[in-house]
């Protein structure tokens, strides 16, 4: 099991990475280092990503959103994007969840490297933007693995890359179909982007029962 890099950022505090990060960085903003447009277009296949996983294996889309940033941080201004895809109730199991949550990175991965931008730095940067896809993975997992650190939940989740690589790698016009939508308009419904992607768009599941 790869047990991932630990570093050093800028304020002094540690951090443990499936890529090794770059000497010296201030930010991720900067590492990435590129275009406003081109981030909001790795942006946009980062969200496709998670949204062609969630139609996948079943749940149910509400919509999704990106939203490019130019941010003045202390080491000067640089660009960057958020994005969001909002889902329904969770009716799936844990592994296509987490399998779900591992596809917006990977996906965001995929298309630098098939856009001629992918660099070990960068794959770092990326891998750093997709934290709250991480904190969001090591909340369920400790719901089966009480007790670990931080670290233990990230390593476990990085055993589900393979697995949303795989999923990316069969359904990846379709993410390609949907990266390219959202760029342009910035926000979906969940059926207009299930549309593109060619696939329906779960139900939204009824109320959990008592």
């Amino acid at each position: 099991m790869h047990t991932g890099f630990l570093g050093t950022a800028p304020d002094g505090s540690t951090t443990h990475s499936f890529h090794a990060e770059p000497p010296g960085w201030c930010c991720a903003n900067h590492i990435l280092g590129l275009p406003l447009e081109t981030v909001r277009i790795g942006a946009a296949a980062h969200e496709a990503g998670h949204l062609v996983a969630d139609l996948v294996v079943g749940i149910h889309v509400t919509d999704v959103k990106i939203t490019p940033l130019v941010v003045d941080l202390v080491c000067g201004q640089a660009f960057g994007a958020s994005g969001v895809t909002q889902i329904g109730r969770l009716n799936v199991g844990r592994n296509d969840y987490l399998t779900m949550l591992a596809a917006g990175e990977q996906a965001e991965q995929r298309w630098l490297q098939e856009a001629g931008l992918w660099t070990p730095a960068r794959s770092w940067a990326v891998e750093r933007g997709a934290l709250d896809d991480v904190a969001k993975a090591i909340e369920k997992l400790r719901e089966q693995h009480p007790g670990l650190v931080d670290d233990g939940y990230r390593q476990l989740f990085w055993r589900y890359r393979d697995h949303a690589a795989a999923l990316l790698d069969a359904h990846w016009n379709r993410v390609l179909n949907v990266a390219e939508r959202l760029a342009v308009s910035g926000y979906l419904t969940g059926d207009e982007a299930a549309l593109y992607a060619n696939l329906p768009n779960p139900p939204e599941p009824g109320p959990a029962s008592g």
